[in-house]
């Protein structure tokens, strides 16, 4: 009786290896695709959320009769009934979606200045040492997807103050929403400011698509440039004082803070000493969305030059965008 002894069938070791370089070349091909897919979602939704903002902010406008400030007191009527005295982007939340978030803002007592004692007050304040604390809240239509300085949680803990606030990826245009005049530089005419002229969108007399309504601009950003790298104190959609604000092209004294230096930041790197706080930032490649007065969104070139940037931040002073707009 004869044994056949069977072999069993079986990769050698050079096979094995043979196998795995294909896979890593293969895994390293596919990766670049995969990001730039992921990359183009997050575009996608980001400029969705411009448009949601822009949209949001034209009814308003149609409720009230009136642009809310970039910081203050809104209406006495419409869908800001009751309001109380917050940024643009608090008043902009019955209009995307938020308005138990919005009534929770609106209380009845004297804020920490004393001002308006039993009436609507500074919002946010509202439930501040508690799980209700207004100013920590995220709202997902303000934080978008490829800001890298957004934290997992979405709340951010100033390590300066000790304050945590919700992010916020966006900011409101200071030349249409503020007082625009370049003029306040110092904190108290600042404050002053923020209020605003009431702007309707008939004084926008550049044009409501030549008018850059709301840009993205890095949740946090930080600089050694001011002798103390800080959190930013620029981007927290619900502000509890005058250094916190979602807003962009104001302050003059700041240097990048107005005018063709203001020009946005593509994907600076590292945000944390090389972000200027000053200036808008946005963590796409190759350029900014931005969401225009008309209520469209539009991707702005990393190439656009300074000026025509600053000409699409001026609501009424008669420039002319670049050809490169």
């Amino acid at each position: 009786m004869t044994l056949v002894q069977s072999r069993r069938a079986g990769f050698t070791l050079i096979e094995l290896l043979v196998v795995i370089a294909v896979i890593a070349v293969l895994i390293g091909l596919l990766l670049p695709a995969v990001q730039k897919v992921r990359e183009a979602a997050a575009r996608v939704t980001c400029a969705n959320h411009l448009k949601q903002q822009a949209l949001g902010m034209h009814a308003l406008h149609d409720a009230v009769g009136k642009l809310p400030p970039a910081i203050g007191w809104y209406a006495s009527s419409g869908p800001a009934a009751g309001a109380a005295w917050g940024t643009l982007y608090f008043h902009l939340l019955p209009a995307v979606e938020q308005d138990p978030l919005y009534r929770s803002g609106s209380v009845t007592v004297a804020n920490s200045l004393g001002q308006n004692p039993g009436g609507a007050y500074f919002s946010g304040e509202a439930g501040a040492g508690t799980a209700d604390y207004v100013g920590t809240k995220v709202v997902k239509v303000y934080v978008c997807p490829s800001d890298a300085s957004v934290p997992g949680t979405g709340v951010y803990t100033d390590t300066v103050y000790g304050l945590e606030w919700g992010s916020s990826s966006y900011a409101g245009n200071f030349q249409v929403f503020g007082a625009n005049d370049n003029t306040f530089n110092t904190l108290l005419p600042a404050r002053v400011g923020y209020q605003g002229n009431g702007v309707t969108i008939t004084s926008v007399d550049d044009g409501l698509s030549n008018t850059i309504l709301f840009a993205e601009k890095y949740a946090r950003c930080e600089t050694d440039a001011f002798g103390i790298r800080r959190g930013n104190m620029w981007d927290w959609w619900q502000t509890d004082g005058y250094v916190y604000h979602p807003v962009f092209a104001w302050m003059a004294n700041w240097g990048t803070g107005v005018g063709a230096a203001s020009k946005f930041q593509v994907q600076p790197t590292p945000f944390i000493g090389n972000c200027d706080p000053a200036r808008t930032a946005t963590g796409h490649p190759g350029g900014m969305n931005v969401a225009l007065a008309d209520g469209s969104v539009r991707n702005l070139a990393a190439n656009v030059t300074g000026s025509t940037w600053w000409a699409a931040c001026t609501p009424n002073t008669g420039e002319v965008n670049g050809p490169d707009w």
